[in-house]
């Protein structure tokens, strides 16, 4: 057997798996190990918590960056030949506190959007070190239902569409993978069903559906290149 295409998951929860109990054959990269079959290998590289931004407040780290986790290190130690990154959904938080009387400076994410950019720009400078030749997919997440647990908005996560948008017109060679479209395209009652009751995490279909979205854009973009290639 051949090598085989080794593809990178980066990401937060939702990429980790968070809610979906201890069977990870249910999370979405191990979905899309399916999806893509014996001639890939898919790791799981998510971290539950972690966002794009990294910056200090103080002497002390705002949220919980993405790049200060071992298994950002161990992704890029993988030398991947595709990288899909899914963060963003914890850059769109305000932590607002419970009472509603103020804000957590270390929580509130979306002030700190500025740095959103420069911050994944970083993340993708280092993927390009490690290997110069990988694919990297840049994913628009899941939209956030009403979320009432947690401080994470769908209004604070359009706003960080642009600087994505941004990302993939000054990159070159990088690719979008649209699934907050993909998932705003399915009705209401549909799209709820793909959810776990906190409105923010997928259910078992909806990390089954993020998957195959993905497995069908490599999929199609391969044949596409290979065509392509036939006819150069």
């Amino acid at each position: 057997m051949g090598k085989k295409c080794r593809v990178v998951c980066m990401g937060d929860s939702i990429t980790a798996g968070f809610g979906l109990g201890d069977d990870a054959s249910v999370y979405y990269p191990s979905r899309l190990q399916h999806y893509l079959g014996d001639g890939y290998q898919v790791f799981n590289q998510g971290v539950s918590g972690c966002c794009v931004t990294n910056v200090l407040v103080g002497n002390q780290v705002a949220g919980y960056p993405y790049v200060r986790q071992e298994k950002y290190r161990d992704a890029l130690v993988l030398k991947g030949d595709i990288y899909v990154i899914m963060l963003g959904t914890n850059d769109a938080k305000d932590g607002e506190y419970e009472d509603k009387s103020g804000f957590d400076p270390l929580d509130n994410m979306i002030s700190y959007r500025e740095n959103f950019l420069p911050c994944y720009q970083d993340i993708i400078d280092d993927v390009r070190e490690v290997n110069p030749d990988s694919i990297i997919y840049i994913v628009r997440p899941i939209p956030i239902m009403d979320c009432k647990i947690y401080t994470n908005h769908n209004k604070y996560l359009e706003m960080l569409f642009p600087y994505m948008r941004e990302l993939v017109l000054s990159n070159r060679g990088l690719r979008k993978i649209d699934l907050y479209r993909a998932f705003m395209d399915v009705g209401f009652k549909e799209r709820v069903d793909l959810y776990q009751d906190d409105g923010l995490h997928p259910n078992e279909k909806g990390a089954d559906l993020i998957a195959k979205i993905i497995a069908d854009e490599m999929i199609h973009r391969c044949k596409e290149e290979k065509i392509s290639t036939i006819a150069q």
